[in-house]
């Protein structure tokens, strides 16, 4: 059997190494960044000491659509316009092509935008399972049922924000790094200058790939914003930089050059660079909401209204799009039997007595009986009119009818 020489192909084979003599450089470097990347990810969701090291990413809603598995379960912020449908608050781009569900932002008045600044988790629901404790409390699988008509969403089905801040969105006083990933069409094609920490080629995995431009390529970051700089070395008067090298990521760097978006990524095609003094390297603190916010809604109950066959052992729970005074619901909830044909009150059915709880993490009151319900019979819960917000907004009275099975 004749031996096949080092380097020399076997027939039916296919060497590895010829894949790799073929590709371009910039083809190479390329994989190798979106490698980092996805590796940066990983680290983040399987390392649990890790995630409080990770911090928050200024993106853009088209970042988030065409790189949701590079966002998921990262804390974000984002500029976006608001809008409601109902009791849902939807977060969308200028010209309308994004959208994003946003839970914990309160809806602006029904026809109207608000522009805002939402800070928040994000999720694509179908890369979870329904027992995710992240998930607990939100109403994911009504919502997948209403939306989607489906009891649990695919990947990329379902992108959600779990909002922990909102605020007006100020226009920006100064040209910077992060004003320009915030909002990046504001600045096409626009000359800038922006100052920030060098990061190499995306050692830190800042963003989800690489552009397709060359070699030279690198990050350039600032508090919770980074952008792509193309066009030039890291080099100039002074200073030369690796962009491998991680010793070189605590240099500082000013660049001039012109905006553009390509695959939801901020690029600068440099025409300058300098060496530059640091700058605050910190997100700014979010502002305390001070907007005058809407009447608190029920926006989920279990049972659902209408429901029928449900347990002799129940527990109701009702979900609010604000936090509640726990202490408004004493004496402002009574649940009862209906009387014959699921209509009024039954005023000689046996008293229903119940012990109620509010959940504030997830705003959810729940009502637990002492005994188990009467079969086949409709039971009545209302929340009446001393029920509030923890602002003191009233919640409108609310009535919850649904039939117990057999």
């Amino acid at each position: 059997m004749a031996r096949t020489a080092p380097g020399q192909d076997r027939p039916g084979v296919r060497d590895p190494r010829a894949k790799m003599r073929n590709m371009s450089q910039v083809q190479w470097w390329r994989r190798a960044t979106r490698l980092a990347a996805a590796l940066s990810c990983a680290f983040t969701v399987l390392a649990p000491g890790v995630g409080a090291a990770q911090s928050r990413r200024a993106a853009t809603l088209d970042a988030i659509e065409r790189h949701p598995f590079f966002f998921h379960g990262q804390e974000v912020i984002l500029v976006a316009d608001a809008f409601a449908e109902q009791v849902l608050t939807w977060l969308v781009s200028d010209d309308d092509s994004s959208r994003l569900l946003a839970f914990d932002v309160p809806p602006p008045p029904e026809g109207t935008r608000e522009r805002l600044e939402v800070i928040g988790t994000f999720y694509d629901v179908g890369r979870l399972d329904e027992s995710d404790q992240r998930l607990a409390g939100l109403p994911i699988r009504r919502l997948s049922e209403e939306l989607l008509r489906k009891r649990w969403p695919a990947r990329g089905e379902l992108p959600l924000l779990v909002a922990t801040s909102s605020r007006p969105a100020a226009r920006p006083s100064a040209t910077t790094l992060r004003s320009i990933v915030l909002d990046p069409e504001r600045y096409v094609d626009r000359g800038v200058t922006v100052i920030g920490r060098f990061r190499g080629r995306n050692l830190y995995g800042d963003l989800p790939e690489a552009p397709d431009e060359s070699r030279w390529d690198f990050v350039l970051r600032s508090a919770d914003a980074a952008a792509w700089v193309v066009g030039r070395e890291p080099k100039g008067d002074g200073f030369e930089l690796d962009v491998l090298a991680r010793v070189d990521t605590g240099r500082w760097l000013e660049v001039t050059g012109a905006v553009r978006v390509q695959d939801g990524m901020v690029l600068v095609d440099a025409g300058a660079l300098a060496l530059a003094e640091p700058v605050p390297d910190r997100p700014s603190p979010a502002a305390v909401e001070t907007r005058r916010l809407p009447p608190p809604e029920v926006i989920f109950s279990a049972p659902l209204p209408g429901d029928v066959d449900v347990p002799q052992d129940t527990t109701v729970r009702v979900q609010f799009s604000r936090d509640m005074d726990p202490e408004s619901f004493d004496g402002q909830v009574r649940v009862a039997y209906a009387g014959p044909g699921g209509t009024g009150i039954d005023a000689g059915a046996a008293d229903i007595l119940f012990e109620l709880a509010y959940r504030g993490r997830n705003r959810v009151l729940e009502i637990r009986f002492d005994h188990e319900l009467e079969r086949f019979r409709s039971i009545t819960v209302e929340l009446l009119d001393g029920v509030q917000a923890n602002d003191g907004t009233p919640l409108p009275p609310w009535t919850l009818s649904f039939f117990i099975g057999g």
